[in-house]
């Protein structure tokens, strides 16, 4: 109907078939609605979701967008049910952000949580080892340093650190 009209009826249901239809048949007038619905719907809650459909579909002013919200509420954003979906390269994407606004100790445990869930996906057994595998790069992500001593002692970081220490000697 787009086509013929230049109406477009977009809501949550439909956007990103929409998108990838319009993506894929260019139609750029189409798309343009489709990430301007997306950025007028983009809460802490699924900034997530929509950065990983971002990057899929190539929307770099979309991903930029989505990465702001994580920046400023962050720790809702990893709250959220959707940021243990994420893929690897978007995790790593926003690890390697200095604008989070988290205590580095909690984006750990968030880190940690996405590495189990992760194992669960690949079918993998839930173990120190298995985290470590599926989290690749992205633990050397974590700033360690970052960390009072307080946080370091409290936590199960021992393990982590010690696997990512020739990481933390090379950093200048």
């Amino acid at each position: 109907r787009f086509l013929y009209s230049d109406e477009v009826q977009i809501g949550p249901e439909t956007v990103m078939t929409t998108l990838y239809t319009a993506k894929k048949y260019a139609v750029p007038a189409l798309e343009a609605h489709c990430v301007d619905f997306l950025t007028k719907h983009l809460r802490a809650d699924n900034a997530f979701m929509l950065l990983t459909q971002a990057r899929l579909f190539d929307e770099p002013q979309l991903a930029s967008l989505c990465l702001d919200t994580i920046d400023k509420s962050t720790m809702d954003a990893i709250s959220a049910e959707g940021f243990t979906d994420i893929d690897i390269d978007t995790l790593c994407a926003v690890l390697e952000r200095d604008t989070l606004s988290i205590r580095e100790s909690r984006l750990f445990g968030a880190v940690v949580r996405w590495a189990e869930a992760e194992c669960q996906r690949q079918q993998l057994p839930v173990t120190f080892g298995n985290k470590q595998k599926v989290l690749g790069r992205a633990l050397s992500l974590i700033r360690f340093p970052l960390m009072t001593i307080e946080e370091f002692a409290a936590g199960e970081f021992w393990g982590y650190f010690l696997t990512v220490r020739p990481y933390l000697c090379t950093v200048h």
